[in-house]
């Protein structure tokens, strides 16, 4: 058994890629591309106002492109920024935790404050 080669596993690669269109994160691309799509339609281009259809177009491009460049730093950066601002203390919210237990007998309230500033 311990002169048996040690066995190679092939992992398929578009399983570990991250899911992108263009170069941007999939979610983000797609909420632009139908908020500058319903903004240059319905106010621009249905009521006659090509100026807003152009301006709802530039808007995309400029959106796309600094949504390219974020896909290239980091493909799940939004994620990230979701998970960071989950844990961070706000000014104007209460967060509470949950102990895991207490002790019996006690009159301890369930739930008490998070204290981050200790």
């Amino acid at each position: 058994m311990a002169d048996q080669p040690l066995r190679e596993l092939l992992i398929n690669s578009s399983m570990t890629k991250p899911i992108l269109m263009m170069g941007c994160e999939r979610n983000l691309f797609v909420a632009a591309a139908l908020g500058c799509g319903y903004i240059g339609f319905n106010l621009g281009f249905a009521q006659g106002r090509f100026l807003v259809l152009l301006a709802a177009a530039a808007a995309w491009m400029c959106i796309s492109f600094g949504l390219r460049l974020m896909g290239k730093a980091d493909p799940y950066m939004s994620a990230v920024f979701k998970r960071a601002t989950m844990y961070s203390s706000k000014a104007f919210t209460i967060q509470y935790k949950i102990p895991a237990r207490t002790a019996l007998g006690t009159r301890q309230s369930l739930i008490t404050r998070k204290r981050w500033d200790v």
